[in-house]
């Protein structure tokens, strides 16, 4: 049978409230009883994509891109806006194990509330319980009702029900590995086991790790547009220069969420100087492939100050730290500042990036220990 999952032009709209703020003054009890505005907001839109019997699709994008939205959408929970999905073969998604659960039904009947809602057959679900309830390790507690489970068992009992059978087509948010510890390792086999068992997957995660070693395409959002869909390889490039040109809290979030994304990148500031109308910074910075940095990038007050021509500086103590026989990874850099300017403000606030180019910039440099803060 020929499996195959395509997107023609998808978007999506969805209502969303807003309460009417009323006039000046309203208190925010006044605001909430005041009744709603509904607007309807574009979550997805644009999205053209086919995936092929073999593919494996990493789907990537910042906070809030519309990266799980997506696989709602291509698992059938929102009918599209505009533009067909089209899917040949069955479709599984790994979204939320939790989904479907009835609070007052029992264990076992809720094997059969939730497999329903996943578009399986009473047949297949009678099958499968005994091992559901065995992976779970919840077989003595089939007849309890749900809600005097704990939430670890919950976790079990929804990840045991949504992986017991193999889909052609998987969805997946994240590399989920759910439950107690000793639940951990057989959940992480069986997601290894349906993931290379499935003859198409699609998976949103914020490891490019992950995804160059599990990915032959890569799909990346921007604020809900397809940006790029191709081989992983550029796709990663695409996503790494989307974020390296993104503020510098979100560069930040990044490197928190898969912190081999910028490489090797690593320095410090060791010494900020507000005085006189002049921002002055020295430190020292690698870039990821190992160089010296070719930009430092300064952001203050919502701005970005991106400086190709500044002073190199020697370091020996430097040079020896990384293993480098030579090189000037030491940088001073100054910028005139506005009158306006509060130095002690700017010096709290001042974040300082280094790259290859303006748009290749790496996390913010951190402060070093012993750092020299000095203000008028």
């Amino acid at each position: 049978m020929t499996v195959s999952l395509r997107a023609y032009n998808v978007s999506l709209e969805l209502p969303t409230e807003v309460h009417k703020t009323g006039r000046k003054g309203y208190s925010d009890l006044l605001a909430t009883i005041s009744g709603a505005v509904r607007y309807q907001s574009t979550i997805l839109s644009g999205i053209n994509f086919a995936a092929a019997d073999g593919d494996r699709i990493g789907v990537m994008g910042l906070n809030g891109a519309g990266k799980t939205t997506l696989l709602r959408v291509l698992n059938g929970a929102y009918p599209p806006t505009a533009g067909v999905i089209r899917a040949e073969g069955t479709r599984q998604s790994l979204l939320s194990p939790l989904l479907g659960f009835s609070e007052f039904a029992s264990v076992a009947e809720n094997i059969f509330l939730r497999g329903t809602a996943m578009g399986l057959r009473y047949r297949q679900l009678k099958v499968a319980a005994p091992e559901i309830l065995e992976f779970a390790g919840l077989t003595d507690r089939a007849e309890y009702p749900l809600y005097s489970l704990s939430s670890g068992q919950r976790m079990r009992l929804g990840f045991s029900i949504s992986t017991a059978v193999q889909p052609d087509i998987l969805l997946m948010d994240e590399w989920l590995s759910t439950g107690d510890a000793s639940f951990v390792q057989r959940a992480r086999k069986r997601m290894t086991d349906r993931f290379e068992g499935s003859r198409i997957v699609v998976l949103a995660s914020h490891s490019t790790g992950l995804l160059r070693n599990t990915c032959n395409k890569a799909l990346v959002l921007d604020k809900g547009k397809m940006r790029f869909f191709g081989e992983i390889a550029e796709g990663l490039e695409v996503y790494r220069e989307m974020i390296s040109l993104a503020s510098a809290d979100v560069r930040d979030a990044a490197a928190g969420d898969d912190p081999i994304l910028f490489g090797s990148t690593t320095g410090v500031v060791e010494r900020i100087r507000a005085a006189g109308g002049v921002l002055e910074v020295s430190g020292w910075a690698m870039d990821e492939r190992g160089k010296e940095p070719a930009v430092v990038c300064l952001e203050f007050a919502g701005e970005k100050h991106l400086i190709e021509t500044f002073e190199r500086v020697q370091r020996d103590d430097v040079s020896s730290y990384l293993g480098k026989a030579s090189g000037k990874y030491g940088f001073r850099v100054s910028l005139p500042l506005l009158e306006a300017a509060d130095p002690a403000h700017l010096v709290e606030n001042l974040r300082v990036s280094v790259g290859k180019n303006t748009s290749r910039l790496s996390p913010p440099l951190p402060l070093v220990r012993a750092s020299v803060v000095e203000t008028d």
